[in-house]
Parts: C-alpha cells; structure tokens; sequence
C-alpha cells in the first residue's frame, strides 16, 4: 500500500518542480544575467532581485543593474611640470653660424668634428635648414 501511494503522488512532484524552475528563473533572471556578465556587484543584485524581484519596480531595476556596464576606474596621472624651460620654437633662430673656438696647439682637427657635431645637433633638432647646414659645414671644412 506504501508502494502505491508513492507512484500516485511522483507525477505530481515531477510537475511541481517543472512549474518552480519554470517561474523562478524568470523571477531571478536579472541575477543570472549578472552571474553570465561576471558583474562586480552579483551579490547586490542578487539581493535586490531576491529581495524587491516580485515589485514590477524591483525586478527591472536588478535587471537594469545588471545589463549596466561596470564603472571604470578613474586614472589621475600627475605629471609634474618639469624645471628647464621649453625650447624656443625653431622659426626664432635664423642665421645661425657656429663660432670656431680657438684654436689650441694643433688640435684643429677635433675642433672640426666637435662643429660639425654641433651642426649636426642643430639640424636634427630642426634649428637649421639643410641649405643652412650645407653652407656652414662647408665653411668648417673649407
């Protein structure tokens, strides 16, 4: 008899669970979207929809905080200005003539590397035009 009792009663079971599942994975729908969304704040959603979930209010707002991108952190880079001045703009120099420096004892061949070596700084840095530095290298070398 206790066989029987318990097969008339498994179908009914089976269907009452089925009609649970059915309604309350609608009802917390926003938690498992936050869950599915690796969310920060799961846990406050699932409080909310648990909580608030059965007010229409409630259930949208958890939805809507779910379906909300996270806040990004705030980045405040604090570059401190630095001490040396800032170069003056090219167009501020025209003209330019490196001055040979004087000459001491026969050493006049490192004194032209170290001036073309200045010509050469002040053309990368764009201070002189290629014209420029043609006509001063070739008075060095001249």
């Amino acid at each position: 008899m206790w066989y029987h009792h318990y097969h008339s009663w498994w179908p009914v079971s089976i269907v009452g669970w089925f009609i649970a599942i059915v309604l309350l994975v609608p009802y917390f729908l926003p938690t498992i979207v936050a869950i599915l969304r690796r969310k920060a704040n799961a846990g406050g959603i699932f409080v909310l929809n648990l909580l608030l979930g059965w007010t229409l209010i409630g259930w949208i707002g958890a939805l809507v905080w779910a379906l909300s991108a996270d806040a990004q952190p705030t980045i405040i880079v604090n570059n401190q200005p630095s001490s040396a001045p800032p170069p003056p703009p090219p167009q501020a120099y025209t003209n330019v003539t490196v001055r040979k420096p004087v000459a001491s004892g026969g050493n006049s061949g490192q004194d032209k590397i170290d001036q073309l070596r200045q010509l050469k700084q002040l053309l990368d840095e764009g201070i002189l035009t290629e014209e420029e530095f043609n006509r001063q290298k070739a008075a060095i070398l001249g």
